[in-house]
């Protein structure tokens, strides 16, 4: 099992980066994507609770010495959210959504769970270790009553379940199930690099955290128009249009930075999409 002081070191270094990926070393994108996942942590994005996912959070806070107030100090400072802390929580949820599942369920999807958090060249003492977590976090949530499950999901966002949230964007991670992933472009990049380096524009023109974390989203979600084609992709777009415009300039506007950032995947992922 990772290190006490070091949660999840193997799918933390993933989010860093990994094998020297230079796309991944950009400071920007660096907070960028650290600041796009503490927003969907606090925010509850991905239809949790806050205030509930930190206290469930309580067995991994012990499990690592960490001092559980840090979640609860996140919501009051997210620009200076810790590594250790976001890393955490974002564990948190995926355990609250595993956890959530019927128990067959559980079972077949625990191998995808393991893969997420421990990462490639897991020993066999790490795996042990980890289903040992997975016990204590079990009798966690065993004891949680129904009610305060409800509660706990009774935001406005839908409640994503575990694998959703596998995919979620703002929840960067490696590719897992796959037995070959797909790369991107001449350099043959993971999916993780070819997305920070298309969305290198959009982060390299702001400073400000809370601007870093809207061009990411707007990253995210020009990535995902240059996947669709035909009406599919005009949809798209009209619906993005419609739900960030406030006024024709502003729809214009958005349009030609759409059209900019498709002719660049293209140019840099030919024939792919």
């Amino acid at each position: 099992m990772p290190d006490r002081h070091e949660p999840f070191p193997h799918y933390f270094a993933s989010v860093a980066g990994g094998d020297g990926a230079s796309a991944l070393t950009d400071a920007h994108l660096l907070l960028a994507l650290h600041q796009r996942k503490v927003r969907a942590l606090v925010d509850g994005e991905t239809g949790v609770r806050f205030e509930s996912l930190a206290l469930f959070a309580d067995p991994l806070f012990e499990l690592y010495d960490l001092d559980p107030m840090a979640a609860f100090e996140l919501r009051a400072h997210p620009d200076d959210a810790d590594e250790a802390t976001v890393a955490v929580m974002e564990a948190a949820r995926l355990l609250w959504a595993f956890f959530s599942l019927p128990m067959k369920e559980r079972a077949d999807r625990h191998d995808a769970l393991a893969a997420f958090l421990l990462g490639p060249g897991a020993t066999p003492e790490d795996e042990a270790d980890f289903d040992a977590l997975l016990d204590a976090v079990e009798t966690h949530w065993d004891a949680l009553a129904s009610e305060d499950i409800a509660l706990a999901e009774d935001v406005e966002a839908e409640t994503l379940d575990f694998d959703a949230l596998l995919d979620y964007p703002a929840f960067a991670h490696p590719a897992i199930e796959h037995a070959v992933e797909r790369t991107y472009g001449p350099d043959h990049l993971s999916e993780m690099e070819a997305r920070a380096l298309f969305a290198q524009p959009l982060l390299e023109q702001e400073d400000d955290p809370d601007a870093l974390d809207a061009a990411m989203e707007r990253a995210d979600d020009y990535w995902t128009l240059a996947q669709l084609r035909g009406l599919e992709r005009d949809a798209f777009l009209d619906e993005f249009v419609e739900a960030n415009a406030l006024d024709a300039d502003e729809a214009e506007a958005i349009r030609a930075e759409a059209g900019r950032m498709l002719a660049r995947f293209q140019s840099l992922f030919p024939n792919q999409g």
